[in-house]
């Protein structure tokens, strides 16, 4: 039987706060299959990464009143504490904030560009005036447009759950400052 060379990795979980059990649980499974082919005599590299970039970061660093780098360290460590505890042996354990994942994604963007797999479209966004940013579905609440019911998120609602955009949702309000957001048009990057 010849040697296999294997690459793993688990699902990568929020730079946002604690590990769940979840995240754990299949993390756990996927060291023991490892060390199973390691066992066997094949190459087997385990590798993850916190991931750090997308809302639930922003808001808990929002929310503690730091900034979304200063939460993505201070996470990190945590984590790194709580996957030793549990002897996770992986090969690299790192975050998606790196120099090195922003060199990939460049190179694999460009690549894309350049082979006209990429393309540009005007669309229009929620934006909060107050805080001048655009607003993820996550950052409104509002009244379910279906249900009525209050303190919904911009997507669905929890109560009765209808799916609907950011646009369909009543009395909406910035989760960042209270602000009613208004409708702004931005440039945004596609695959093709």
């Amino acid at each position: 039987m010849s040697k296999r060379r294997i690459l793993v990795t688990s699902a990568l979980p929020y730079a946002n706060g604690e590990l769940h059990l979840g995240y754990m649980l299949e993390t756990i499974q996927t060291d023991i299959w490892v060390r199973f082919q390691k066992m066997m005599g094949n190459e087997c590299h385990y590798v993850c990464a916190d991931d750090a970039h997308g809302t639930p970061i922003m808001l808990k660093a929002n929310e503690m009143g730091i900034e979304p780098e200063t939460l993505i360290e201070q996470v990190k460590i945590r984590h790194q504490a709580d996957l030793d505890d549990f002897h996770i042996d992986f090969s690299q354990y790192h975050s998606t904030h790196s120099e090195e994942n922003r060199e990939i994604s460049e190179l694999i963007y460009n690549r894309l560009n350049d082979s006209g797999y990429i393309k540009k479209r005007v669309i229009s966004q929620a934006f909060d005036p107050e805080k001048e940013m655009f607003l993820p579905d996550r950052y409104i609440k509002g009244e379910c447009p279906k249900c009525g019911a209050d303190d919904q998120y911009g997507d669905n609602c929890e109560v009765c759950g209808a799916t609907y955009s950011t646009t369909e949702i009543k009395n909406a309000r910035s989760v960042m400052s209270g602000a009613t957001p208004i409708e702004k048009d931005s440039e945004h990057y596609f695959f093709d």
